[in-house]
């Protein structure tokens, strides 16, 4: 080859080299090569294997052992001064005699020149996909795979520190810990302390590191990677791995803590995250469509939740706890009619081994230190402890429908006293603050007009509605977790409609039983509102449960409907599901 060619080729790449430094400063991007010894001294060395001759792809090459400062990472040349060489590697390659192999380090998926940088270089400027290398494969503790930059390896040998101290990697098959910001294994090294500690103290003895990490990992860790998975938070964040969703979500339910004042479960933090942070483009337009109705239409007007949402929720969570109800939410006022729906919380509490995350609102900031206040916190903790419930208070200025709302997102039942009915007449559904929290409350909602009392006899009013097949769902679970008398009600107006309801309650037959739940089912003529508050009186029924408005908002409110008529006059607690 001409040496005047090379020399021009030299200057081409030489340019493209200098164009591609001044791009990184601007952007920040990386183009340097990496250095093989600061590499080994993250991964942490353990033995090394010579592998022969081999053809080897020239864009898995990421480093050099000495001249890493002298090229950019696709080996254009950065230095004037090397010209020479360069030059001369060129015209060698072209020349009928060739160049030996170049030498090289693999570490992971990667290489490392050891010898041959130049002829690197110059077979990347000829567009060559492979070269041919004399290998030594680097056994390290720590993989090398994925985009290598500065941050990666500073994460590398945080992962070969953590290893070291846990030494997870030898006691646990296909162990899955990755994390793409450094501190990230400190945080976790935090997690397993803090979980050492507490283990210690459950079985009243020192906990040996190694035995503290494995629990962490097995039962807290495992577990809420598995939440994770479940509630598609890898979706919602493609670029987070599990271990990153891991720290970020704990964080998270950390700060909603602080914030509401109350425990919060993982999967409510989970649900929370994505409703919160997800940048997918069906997320943002979701809470952009929940702001632009709420901006626009009257609260009255506006639509309840997606039927089906809740129960396709806490269909995992049934099947992980056995229980629907792990959370009540509780709106406690400083009334003795309210401290009787209190009661009736903590009779749902102790049914459903639930916590009761109690709320009470004031109208302004001057009265979160008042006397009622005072007196408000120590009945509520008071009757806690002695019914063996557990559950937190949260003091907070608002408007009571608003606020409870906001809350119920991180539940699973509100409990309310009702102590104003949304009415049945027009004008007062069209300003009753209550029917609207009965319509847009995205968990089933429990309404507790009279006196506390056990459950015993359940009513379930059913119209083979979509609504009222939730209620069915959630009435079959009560009927055998509670262990309560379930009765069926279905009602028909005249004989044209008899036979489409006998359907309705035929289907709602075949599902009890299905279910293995034991009930009693009635089928009579009539309007439904009225023969449901017959047959409270007449059976003697604790609790009614029914399907919540299933209506356009207006439409109802001009019309009627059941529930308002139940509402009006009931005296027993009402479930309203979803």
């Amino acid at each position: 080859m001409n040496r005047n060619i090379a020399i021009n080729d030299f200057n081409a790449a030489h340019r493209k080299a200098s164009l591609k430094s001044v791009i990184s400063h601007l952007t920040g991007e990386k183009i340097d090569l990496l250095s093989y010894s600061e590499v080994l001294k993250s991964l942490r060395l353990q033995g090394q294997v010579e592998r022969g001759r081999q053809e080897i792809p020239l864009d898995k090459i990421i480093g050099s052992v000495g001249r890493y400062t002298d090229f950019t990472r696709d080996f254009l040349p950065l230095k004037t001064s090397d010209s020479q060489r360069w030059v001369s590697v060129k015209v060698a390659t072209e020349s009928l005699l060739g160049v030996p192999p170049i030498e090289v380090y693999k570490v992971g998926d990667y290489y490392f020149v050891r010898d041959g940088n130049h002829r690197v270089s110059i077979a990347r400027q000829n567009g060559q996909s492979h070269i041919e290398a004399y290998i030594t494969e680097v056994v390290t503790r720590v993989p090398l795979t994925g985009d290598v930059d500065l941050d990666n390896l500073i994460i590398k040998e945080e992962y070969a520190n953590f290893l070291d101290i846990t030494q997870l990697d030898k006691h646990v098959s296909d162990l899955e810990l990755d994390v793409t910001e450094p501190g990230g294994y400190e945080k976790l090294l935090d997690h397993i302390s803090v979980n050492r500690y507490f283990l210690g103290k459950k079985l009243e003895r020192e906990i040996p590191y190694l035995e503290g990490a494995i629990d962490w990992y097995k039962n807290f860790y495992l577990p809420t990677v598995e939440i994770i998975t479940e509630k598609g938070l890898l979706r919602e964040f493609p670029d987070r791995t599990k271990t990153d969703l891991y720290l970020w979500m704990l964080e998270h339910r950390d700060d909603l803590e602080v914030e509401l004042g109350w425990k919060v479960d993982s999967t409510k933090a989970a649900e929370s995250l994505a409703a919160r942070f997800s940048h997918r483009t069906r997320s943002i337009f979701k809470r952009f469509r929940y702001w632009l109705v709420d901006q626009i239409l009257p609260d009255n007007w506006e639509s309840g939740p997606r039927t089906g949402a809740w129960r396709k929720a806490h269909r995992m969570q049934f099947e992980k706890k056995q229980v629907l109800f792990p959370n009540l939410l509780f709106a406690i006022q400083d009334n003795l009619e309210s401290r009787e729906a209190f009661e009736q919380a903590l009779w749902v509490a102790q049914k459903e081994g639930a916590r009761i995350s109690g709320l009470h609102l004031v109208a302004n900031e001057d009265e979160l230190e008042s006397e009622k206040v005072r007196r408000i916190r120590e009945i509520f903790y008071w009757r806690l402890g002695e019914t063996g419930v557990q559950g937190s208070l949260a003091i907070e200025v608002g408007e009571p429908g608003k606020k409870i709302l906001e809350r119920a997102f991180y539940t699973d039942m509100v409990i309310v006293k009702m102590s104003y009915a949304p009415g049945i007449q027009p004008l007062q559904k069209l300003r009753s603050g209550f029917r609207t929290l009965v319509r847009k409350c995205p968990q089933p909602l429990l309404l507790v007009p009279g006196y506390m009392r056990p459950i015993k006899k359940l009513l379930l009013a059913y119209d083979g509605s979509p609504k009222a097949k939730e209620a069915m769902y959630i009435a079959a679970y009560q009927a055998i977790q509670w262990n309560v008398e379930l009765y069926i009600l279905t009602t028909y107006r005249d004989n044209e409609q008899k036979d489409e309801m006998k359907k309705h309650i035929n289907d709602a037959r075949s599902y009890m039983r299905f279910s293995g739940t034991y009930y009693k089912a009635h089928l009579r003529k009539g309007l439904s509102g009225q023969n449901i508050l017959n047959f409270v009186n007449e059976m003697g029924v604790d609790m009614v449960i029914m399907g919540s408005y299933g209506s356009a908002p207006l439409k109802e409110v001009m019309t009627g409907s059941t529930i308002d008529y139940v509402l009006d006059s009931i005296q027993i607690p009402v479930l309203i599901c979803k």
